[in-house]
């Protein structure tokens, strides 16, 4: 991972979402952009409520699902890249 990677991030809050069992469903209302996320995307969306790092997302998975430390990072950073490309999430304050 780079620096930049390393950096605290958060979820933008120009969304509505729903969780529909377990899972979320997001809106973005300006781009008219629909997201459905599967359990574990949506436990890393659930994370981005606050600021944090992805260090600190893979520890958080780690302890809740059967995963190795090194598919975690690989995933968690296709993941926030996805997230940024779609402007779902920004550097912490």
């Amino acid at each position: 991972m780079t620096d930049q990677d390393r950096a605290r991030i958060i979820r933008c809050d120009d969304l509505l979402e729903a969780d529909v069992n377990g899972e979320i469903v997001a809106l973005h209302v300006e781009k008219g952009q629909c997201y459905g996320m599967n359990a574990v995307a949506s436990r890393v969306w659930a994370l981005l409520a606050e600021p944090t790092s992805p260090e600190q997302i893979c520890a958080q998975l780690s302890s809740e699902f059967d995963v190795d430390a090194e598919t975690c990072q690989t995933d968690v950073a296709a993941l926030l890249a996805d997230f940024e490309s779609e402007g779902l999430i920004k550097p912490a304050a």
